[in-house]
């Protein structure tokens, strides 16, 4: 071997000795600890909704609320009818907050006249806490934890329908769910 290959031999050995523990190669380090804690999560509920009066459907077209059979009710176009119930909230959790809504998707049982069910449009769901003031957007904060609801849903026949479109023609409503949603919370 010539003399260029025995030193580079001899380094690298060396370093390896000084890594292996003949030496010590050691980068400063410590160690702390941050504070423990419990976290527990919130909640989000609503209570099953109670209609209010008998069936908890009203025709508010002429601007007041008539309480209604809705089996024997005869709409026409331009009419509104409102279902409204009361519900118990559970909002607990410091950044909550939540919608609520209507889910109409299912609104309409299986052999409803389609005619008819294209013309009866959800126009809009309120919600009143039990202060009676209006929740804006029908939004729940934790607030408005334990809070009893009153919930107003709209239902109206488009009074454009054209001359004698759904003339005795029916519709079957299921129940309609009301939702709570939570709010996507802004990052921080």
């Amino acid at each position: 071997m010539d003399r260029r290959g025995k030193a580079a031999l001899a380094a690298g050995a060396a370093a390896i000795l000084l890594l292996g523990g003949a030496g010590s190669l050691a980068f400063w380090q410590d160690r702390t600890e941050s504070g423990g804690g419990t976290i527990t999560a919130g909640e989000l509920a609503l209570s099953p909704c109670t209609p209010i009066g008998t069936t908890g459907w009203e025709d508010i077209t002429d601007g007041t609320a008539t309480s209604i059979d809705v089996a024997s009710f005869r709409i026409v176009p331009g009419d509104t009818l409102r279902y409204t119930c009361t519900t118990t909230v559970s909002a607990d959790g410091d950044n909550l907050t939540a919608t609520l809504a209507a889910d109409t998707s299912q609104m309409f049982a299986a052999g409803s006249d389609p005619t008819l069910q294209a013309r009866l449009v959800n126009t809009s769901l309120t919600a009143t806490s039990s202060s009676g003031t209006v929740l804006p957007n029908s939004q729940v904060t934790e607030a408005n934890d334990g809070e009893t609801l009153t919930v107003a849903a709209r239902l109206t026949f488009d009074p454009t329908t054209p001359d004698k479109v759904a003339q005795n023609a029916s519709v079957t409503l299921n129940k309609v769910a009301i939702t709570l949603t939570q709010n996507t919370n802004p990052a921080p």
